[in-house]
């Protein structure tokens, strides 16, 4: 008889909601005080006391930023494992911008990081944006005491693929209708398993479209698909993730170290300019 492995249920978690349920639910963090630089202040998402377990995995949804126009951003997630703020970013340069509210039909990025942090950390997430003192709202539930540990699979380290320039990460143009050209983000130092997609709509102006947005790795020929998510603008100018890969089966995909990550679009018309993206990669 064969041995069928049962997935791992989670005996902790931790999360930075809030007492009773809102659309503000989360964390308010702002980003730098000039166009383009760090948050002065991260926001804490969780102290030392709060995590009194060893954490395999860490979700974030990001969402509800404010201002008007072009609002490009990055997050970085910073563990101090002596829980005070001496932190080490371990998760850096995830774009993020331009996203809505939870009552609106683009309500945010979603992301899924299986990575250690030890109990006793403090745990928290800066933002840059193209805005100076631009705010927004994380969410975030940390998971430990995994029933079945040898079963699951948790990183120790992070790469994010992919150039920033002024809060933008790599540049790429949707097909109209169509699949547009493969666009490399870069390539990886180290081998990874687990892979999430951070993406953003770079433009003053964005319409009422939806988007495929496809994540690849391989070679000028040839093209393996890691993930696909699904974007939805509105003409507030607002982005979201209507259909996050976030957790899917296809966010385990096994890339070795030296590839090249690739990154295309299908919009349903004639897309918005401004489409920039990055790869994160979980690794160890």
């Amino acid at each position: 008889m064969l041995l069928h492995p049962r997935p791992s249920h989670f005996g902790f978690l931790y999360n930075n909601w809030g007492t009773n349920p809102a659309t503000t639910y989360g964390g308010l963090v702002t980003a730098g005080a000039s166009a383009n630089t760090e948050s002065a202040t991260p926001l804490v998402l969780a102290t030392g006391a709060n995590l009194s377990a060893d954490i395999y995995a860490l979700e974030i949804h990001f969402h509800t930023v404010s201002g008007t126009g072009d609002r490009s951003m990055l997050f970085d997630i910073g563990v101090d494992p002596a829980g005070g703020t001496s932190y080490t970013y371990v998760i850096s340069n995830v774009v993020c911008g331009n996203t809505g509210g939870l009552a609106t039909a683009a309500n945010g990025y979603r992301f899924y990081f299986p990575i250690f942090i030890k109990a006793g950390s403090q745990v928290s997430i800066r933002t840059q944006c193209s805005q100076a003192s631009i705010t927004a709202r994380c969410a975030a539930i940390f998971y430990g005491r995994p029933s079945a540990p040898e079963n699951l699979p948790i990183g120790s380290f992070s790469e994010t693929i992919g150039t920033i320039t002024n809060s933008q990460g790599n540049a790429f143009t949707p097909g109209n209708a169509a699949d547009g050209a493969w666009t490399s983000l870069g390539t990886t130092v180290k081998e990874m398993w687990w892979w999430q997609l951070g993406y953003q709509v770079s433009n003053a102006t964005i319409t009422a479209e939806y988007t495929y947005i496809e994540l690849a790795f391989g070679d000028g020929s040839n093209k393996h698909t890691i993930l696909r998510a699904m974007h939805g603008g509105t003409t507030a100018e607002l982005c979201g993730d209507l259909f996050a890969s976030n957790k899917s089966p296809a966010c385990y995909c096994p890339v070795p170290a030296g590839a090249t990550i690739y990154i295309r679009g299908r919009c349903n018309n004639a897309p918005d300019t401004g489409y920039n993206a990055v790869a994160i990669g979980i690794g160890g």
